[in-house]
């Protein structure tokens, strides 16, 4: 009888189109679809494009289901590359413009599924639009940090409105998240914002309008311990509470017998103790030649063991520039043949990795997740942020105690000498940063473990927002 006592909730969710974003909607999905903490079962849809789902296939269950999302084909952007993905940072505009031009064949896909509730991306902020037309709530999920979206918001959105410039606001108020003063955070801002004139909704507006259209409160990938004064002021700049989900760890995976993966993890296991530096960028940023050839002479100037996880474009005939023009390097430095470390091309299980025995460091962009995954091993991390939110993630990290800076004249542009300083720093002196990164490893490795009561009160908002768990499943809660 109790189980014909449980409502059904229907989500769907909308990520952008990067892994990075799917990743930890997926995971979400996992864990509202298994919470013991609720009296509703939960289905989700979520909707991306085939080539990206191809990739998650495996995470299909009888609960989540994976929806194709077909985008319009535009000049130079086949469906192959419907994804970020091995895309050249020049056609991320035709990417967005493509995903923008999908909005009529989005809201087909809800008129067919009949959700209860959507939850979308920043990229995306005409989703609450087709679903608003249709009678569907819908919340905005940020995968990012809430200090970064708080630094972003409140120079996009300060005191002008979308996108005008935050002028209005002056500098940002917690200044060890400040990136040289309120001029130089507004200009980084205005500059990771910039459009490349054939935008259908400029660049800027993106985020102030997905938060302004969020459904009376957004949910963040965070946790209260690490980021309590910036979800505060976060809520204070959209006037709508902020709802934390826990750091949402994603497990590595499988690593298949024989596979490369494997290999590195039988590599690692003949290291000593705190003795191999992880390195990776994420999976979607590929370095210069320049950046390569530095980052490799600095791992070796550093004396320490390494595991480099380096990854490099798809080919591409008119070739992959970064956001400076520069060429995505397509091999590693010629007679480059480390004498301790390990190149491991593609991916590797980090995760697994990090929680190694071996694992002492991590050089890291500071994405979030890989800042969420640093510190719930315990690991301490060699800051080197590249782009978008990442100098931001960076600082927090520093703030939190447990990371030290690569220092760059600009994002991007780094000496191989200062890789060197910065490794050896941490590896070789980084007691403080180690106990630290073990305090905080207690804390987000308990609130990823003991998630149901995180999850439970999102799914309790969620359901309220659509009329449902107000009878006997709301009762029991009280």
């Amino acid at each position: 009888m109790a189980q014909a006592e449980r409502e059904r909730l229907r989500v769907l969710m909308f990520p952008w189109l990067a892994h990075g974003h799917i990743n930890p909607y997926l995971e979400l999905a996992t864990r509202l679809t298994t919470t013991s903490s609720s009296q509703i079962d939960v289905v989700v849809h979520l909707v991306s494009t085939p080539v990206n789902l191809a990739a998650v296939a495996h995470r299909r269950t009888d609960r989540i289901s994976l929806v194709e999302l077909h985008l319009p084909e535009l000049p130079g952007l086949p469906p192959a590359l419907h994804t970020t993905k091995h895309l050249p940072p020049r056609l991320m505009p035709a990417l967005k413009r493509a995903c923008d031009l999908a909005a009529p064949a989005f809201g087909a896909l809800l008129d067919e599924l009949s959700p209860d509730v959507v939850l979308y991306d920043f990229i995306q902020p005409w989703a609450p639009l087709e679903a608003a037309a249709r009678g569907v709530p819908a919340v905005h999920f940020s995968t990012c940090s809430a200090a970064a979206t708080a630094f972003f918001l409140h120079f996009l959105d300060g005191g002008g409105g979308g996108g005008g410039g935050g002028g209005g606001r002056g500098a940002f108020p917690f200044e060890a998240i400040s990136l040289g003063g309120a001029e130089e955070d507004a200009r980084y801002t205005m500059l990771t914002c910039r459009d490349d004139g054939t935008a259908l909704l400029p660049e800027g507006e993106r985020l102030p309008l997905s938060f302004a259209r969020s459904s009376e409160f957004v949910a963040v990938k965070t946790c209260v311990e690490i980021e309590s004064k910036y979800m505060d002021y976060l809520s204070k700049l959209v006037g709508k509470e902020i709802i934390p989900c826990g750091p949402l760890l994603v497990d590595s995976g499988d690593v298949s017998a024989g596979s490369e993966a494997d290999g590195g993890m039988r590599w690692l296991d003949g290291q000593e103790p705190g003795s191999v530096v992880l390195v990776s960028f994420g999976s979607e940023y590929f370095m210069t030649e320049k950046q390569l050839a530095e980052m490799a002479r600095g791992l070796e100037l550093s004396g320490a063991a390494f595991v480099w996880v380096v990854r490099f474009p798809q080919q591409s005939p008119d070739g992959d520039e970064d956001d400076h023009g520069a060429a995505a390097a397509r091999a590693m430095p010629p007679g480059f043949a480390p004498a301790r470390g390990l190149v491991v091309e593609g991916w590797a299980p980090q995760r697994r990795v990090l929680s190694h025995r071996s694992c002492g460091a991590f050089l890291t962009h500071c994405g979030w997740s890989s800042v969420m995954e640093s510190m719930s091993a315990g690991v301490p991390m060699v800051a080197l942020p590249l782009h978008i939110d990442q100098p931001v993630g960076a600082n927090l990290a520093a703030e939190l105690g447990v990371a030290a800076r690569v220092r760059q004249e600009r994002f991007g542009e780094f000496e191989a000498e200062e890789v060197a300083r910065a490794v050896r720093a941490v590896m070789r002196g980084g007691e403080a940063l180690r106990r630290r990164a073990t305090e905080l490893r207690e804390v987000v490795a308990r609130r990823d473990a003991e998630c149901d009561e995180q999850i439970g009160a999102l799914l309790h908002r969620m359901a309220r927002l659509c009329g449902k768990g107000t009878g006997r499943a709301a009762q029991l809660r009280h």
